[in-house]
């Protein structure tokens, strides 16, 4: 499975920031930019989550940073 959709509920906005409550037993917290934020959901409001592995963006990544790890050595 590359990808996982999950429930969370916004507990609280703190300025800028958004603190939502994952879980079953919604013990588990992460924070988010309110500007990750869909239109209309604010505190008490119930989102979806998805996180999806990028396998190409990943090796992609990689690359990159291999790349300017042998650039710094070079100096």
């Amino acid at each position: 499975m590359r990808q996982r959709k999950f429930r969370a509920f916004v507990d609280r906005i703190e300025g800028d920031k958004a603190v939502l409550l994952i879980g079953e037993e919604k013990r588990r917290s992460i924070v988010l930019p309110t500007s990750c934020l869909p239109d209309g959901a604010g505190e008490g409001a119930v989102v979806t989550i998805t996180v999806r592995y990028e396998p190409e963006l990943t090796q992609k990544a990689a690359e990159e940073a291999g790349e300017l790890i042998e650039r710094l050595k070079d100096r």
